[in-house]
């Protein structure tokens, strides 16, 4: 007799099926995760997860709405401090790039091209628009006490983040290693100190 199906009992069953699917996000990769194993780790049925998640991709989708609300909580935890805006700028910007280097497959998820931005995912985009507009805000801030020149805050804010975004892949995928000295904390507060001076009034 074959074994029969573990009983749907979890109280919350999503928040236990994303945990697990970090964790197999962090050993195995995304193109690994199953919800058919996620299931079976968890300890319910295999038809449970699909109470959730209609599919692997929205499962997927989920992890980076996560990962987003996370790298939110990280980069405005460091905005809230007595300081300029080009303080909080600096200090937001070491957060996200942290961020990546601290959770290397969730950030890959976050921006890889497993979840195409034309799919349909509510949530989602929510988290990320929350997560980058920590940065408008630090912009808006900085133009409105006079502190940063007076340009459209969207586009100072996507120049800022394409630098750490781009900072944080080169450093994950260890391209700085060709270079010589590489890149340090000391290197890395340089780097974000030469556009801070760019957007600075004169």
């Amino acid at each position: 007799m074959g074994a029969q199906a573990q009983p749907y009992h979890h109280g919350n069953l999503k928040q236990a099926l994303l945990d697990k699917a970090l964790d197999h996000l962090r050993l195995h990769g995304p193109e690994k995760i199953s919800l058919r194993a996620l299931a079976r780790d968890v300890g319910v049925s295999q038809t449970a997860p699909y109470r959730h998640f209609e599919d692997k991709t929205a499962l997927l989708a989920a992890l980076a709405t996560e990962g987003f609300k996370r790298l939110y909580n990280v980069s405005n935890f460091a905005i809230n401090i007595d300081g300029t805006a080009a303080d909080a700028l600096q200090m937001s910007g070491k957060a996200y790039i942290h961020f990546a280097l601290d959770n290397p497959e969730l950030y890959r998820l976050m921006f890889g091209p497993l979840l195409s931005p034309d799919e349909n995912f509510g949530e989602l985009e929510e988290a990320g628009a929350n997560a980058f507009n920590v940065m408008v805000g630090i912009v808006k801030r900085g133009i409105s006490t006079g502190e940063f020149v007076d340009k459209d805050p969207l586009l100072v804010a996507n120049s800022t983040w394409a630098m750490v975004h781009g900072i944080s892949s080169l450093m994950l995928d260890r391209r700085f290693d060709c270079v010589e000295g590489g890149i340090s904390e000391s290197v890395l507060d340089e780097s974000l100190n030469i556009v801070l001076l760019g957007l600075k009034t004169r």
